[in-house]
C-alpha cells in the first residue's frame, strides 16, 4: 500500500487525469454584487460580462446558472462615492461648473472653455486619453441642454457625440423615449401607445397626449394622466431647452478648513462663541506654517435639522493672527441660526494668499503694529459692521501712466499689490501726496516758452518759483485718448516747483497744435496747470 502510494506521487502531473469534482479557479468575468432585502443582485460589470449576457440588477444566482465561473466581488460603493468626488475635483480642469451625475457620470458646463483646449474635438480626444490612462473608459457628448448630452451619452450609437448648435430637433428624434428618464409608469404607457421614439412623442399636443394617457390607463383618474403628460412635456422641454434644469455644481475644495463635532446640540450664542475659539486658533496655526494667510474667514453651523447657517469675516489684507479675526466675528455670531440645534461647526479661510515674514526692528515693528491696528484694523471693522464690504473703499493701482488715471477706488478687502506699482515709477520724478480731483488751469510766466516758471497766478493768488526742477513728459494714450477732444491727450510736461512760502506744487504744462480758423496751417498752444500740492 505504502508502494503504491510513492508510486503516484512520482507520477507525472501531465500523466494525470483530471478530477471531475476537482474545483477549479473562476476565470469568467468579474462582476460586483450589493446585498440587500432583494437579495445578492449584481450592481456594477464589465464590457465581457455584458457580451455574455449578464446585465445590471441581474440576480446573483442567475448570474451563477448562465455563467458558473464569473468572478464574485462585494460592491464597495462608499469607496466609488470618494473615487467620483475626487474626479469631480479633478474634472474642474476643464470647466469650473462641475457636477456629478448618477454613480459614474459627470455633467460640465464648458460654454467658453472649449477654445483654451483647441475646440470640442481636441478637449474630448485630452479627456479620453487621460481617464485611459488612469485605467478608464468613457462615452463623451457635447450639447447645447444637459438633457441631450446625457441621452446621447446613454442612448447613443458613438463613443463621442458633438451636436451642433440647433441641431436638437432633427438628430435626437431617432432616440428611444427612454433617453427622456422618465419613470416606468410613464414609459409603459407610451410605448403601449407606439410612441416609441422622441420623435413620435415631440409633435403631439399636450392635450391629444393627455387624452391617450386617459385612454390607455384605463380607471385612472383625469389628475393622474395629466400629470403623467405634464411630465413628458417637462422632459422635452428641458431637453430641447425651452425649460432650465438646475444642476447642484460642486465647490472646489478648500484646503485650510477645520471641523468640531459638537457632543450635544448648540442652541444659544455662547456655544457658537466657544466653537469659534476653538476652532480659529487651529486653522491660524496651519495658515502660519503653511506661510499664508487669508483675507476672508467663514464658520458654518450644521444644525440638525439639515439647515445651515453661516457667517463671513473680511479683512483688507491677509493675515493669520486668531485675535484680529475673533474680534471681526465678536458682533457678528448672532447672525448664525442654531434652529433646533447645530452638531458641527467648520471653519474655512477663504482667498488665501502668500504672506511672507518679515523681521522688523523695534521702532519699525511698533509702527507696522500701530499702522496694521490703526488703518486696517479700523477699516476691517467698519466693513464687517456694514451692510457690505463695498461702504469701505481704498486706492489701488491702475496700469495707467496719466497721473488720474493711475489709481480708483475699490473695497478695502480687495488684495492691493502696490510695490509693483511703486516700482514703475520714476524715482527721480516723485509724486505729490494730494493730486486735485481735476487740473486747475494757471497763468504761468516762463523766460521761454520751454522754460520752468518764474511765477504764477492760481487761485488768484501770485506765487513767485524760487525753485523748479524738471521738465517729466507724459504722453497720452493714444488708444483711449481722442487728441481733439480730451486734455488727457495733450502731451504735459510736469514741473514740481517750490513758492517764497515753501510750498510746493506740481504743475504742468499742456502743447497742443490747434489748426487756425480760416486757413490750413496751425499754431501751437501752451498753457498750464496746478495738478498737485507735495
Amino acid at each position: 500500500m505504502e508502494e503504491q502510494k510513492s508510486s503516484l506521487r512520482q507520477k507525472p502531473f501531465w500523466e494525470r487525469q483530471a478530477d471531475p469534482c476537482e474545483e477549479r479557479a473562476p476565470s469568467g468575468p468579474l462582476v460586483l454584487v450589493t446585498h440587500s432585502t432583494k437579495g445578492t443582485r449584481i450592481s456594477a460589470l464589465g464590457a465581457d460580462g455584458f457580451a455574455e449576457g449578464l446585465w445590471l440588477d441581474m440576480k446573483l444566482n442567475d448570474a451563477r446558472a448562465m455563467l458558473p465561473h464569473i468572478r464574485v466581488e462585494t460592491h464597495d460603493l462608499a469607496a466609488d462615492e470618494a473615487l467620483q468626488r475626487r474626479l469631480a475635483h479633478w474634472m474642474m480642469r476643464y470647466s469650473p461648473a462641475v457636477c456629478a451625475h448618477g454613480r459614474d457620470g459627470f455633467a460640465l458646463d464648458v460654454a467658453g472653455c472649449t477654445h483654451l483646449f483647441g475646440g470640442e474635438a481636441a478637449m474630448a480626444k485630452d479627456i479620453e486619453e487621460r481617464f485611459a490612462r488612469m485605467g478608464f473608459a468613457c462615452r463623451l457628448a457635447f450639447a447645447d441642454t444637459f438633457a441631450a448630452a446625457l441621452a446621447l451619452v446613454f442612448h447613443g450609437r458613438e463613443q463621442v457625440h458633438m451636436l451642433p448648435p440647433g441641431a436638437a430637433l432633427t438628430m435626437l428624434d431617432n432616440l428611444p423615449v427612454d433617453a427622456l428618464r422618465l419613470d416606468e409608469e410613464t414609459l409603459t404607457p407610451l410605448k403601449r401607445l407606439g410612441l416609441k421614439r422622441i420623435g413620435h412623442v415631440r409633435p403631439l399636443p399636450r392635450m391629444a397626449l393627455e387624452r391617450r394617457f386617459r385612454e390607455t390607463t384605463k380607471g385612472r383618474a383625469k389628475s393622474r394622466a395629466s400629470g403623467l403628460s405634464q411630465s413628458v412635456q417637462w422632459r422635452l422641454d428641458q431637453l430641447y431647452g425651452a425649460m432650465a434644469e438646475p444642476l447642484p455644481w460642486i465647490e472646489e475644495p478648500q484646503a485650510f478648513r477645520v471641523t468640531k463635532p459638537c457632543p450635544a446640540l448648540a442652541l444659544e450664542t455662547g456655544a457658537i462663541e466657544i466653537a469659534l475659539h476653538e476652532l480659529l486658533p487651529a486653522l491660524c496655526d496651519r495658515l502660519q506654517k503653511a506661510g499664508k494667510g487669508a483675507r476672508q474667514f467663514r464658520l458654518t453651523g450644521y444644525r440638525a435639522d439639515g439647515g445651515v447657517s453661516s457667517v463671513t469675516a473680511g479683512l483688507s489684507a491677509p493675515t493669520h493672527e486668531p485675535p484680529m479675526i475673533a474680534r471681526l466675528f465678536k458682533d457678528r455670531l448672532d447672525q448664525i441660526d442654531c434652529g433646533f440645534g447645530i452638531d458641527l461647526f467648520v471653519m474655512e479661510a477663504l482667498n488665501v494668499s502668500e504672506q511672507a515674514a518679515a523681521q522688523y526692528s523695534i521702532i519699525e515693528a511698533e509702527n507696522a503694529a500701530f499702522s496694521l491696528v490703526s488703518l486696517s484694523g479700523f477699516a476691517d471693522v467698519m466693513a464687517n459692521r456694514s451692510a457690505g464690504h463695498n461702504s469701505v473703499s481704498r486706492f489701488a493701482p491702475c496700469p495707467s501712466h496719466v497721473p488720474e488715471r493711475a489709481q480708483r477706488f475699490v473695497p478695502v478687502n480687495t488684495a492691493v499689490n502696490w510695490r509693483t506699482w511703486q516700482d514703475q515709477q520714476p524715482v527721480w520724478a516723485p509724486r505729490p501726496l494730494r493730486l486735485l480731483p481735476r487740473p486747475e488751469a494757471a497763468q504761468v510766466t516762463a523766460e521761454l516758452p520751454d522754460a520752468p516758471p518764474v511765477q504764477f497766478i492760481w487761485r488768484k493768488r501770485l506765487r513767485k518759483v524760487v525753485r523748479a526742477r524738471g521738465p517729466e513728459r507724459i504722453l497720452p494714450e493714444w488708444w483711449r485718448d481722442t487728441l481733439k477732444t480730451k486734455r488727457s491727450a495733450l502731451f504735459r510736461d510736469y514741473y514740481d516747483v517750490e513758492d517764497a512760502n515753501g510750498l510746493r506744487y506740481w504743475i504742468f504744462r499742456a502743447i497742443k497744435d490747434e489748426l487756425i480758423i480760416d486757413s490750413d496751417e496751425t499754431q501751437r498752444v501752451i498753457r498750464w496747470y496746478v495738478h498737485g500740492l507735495f
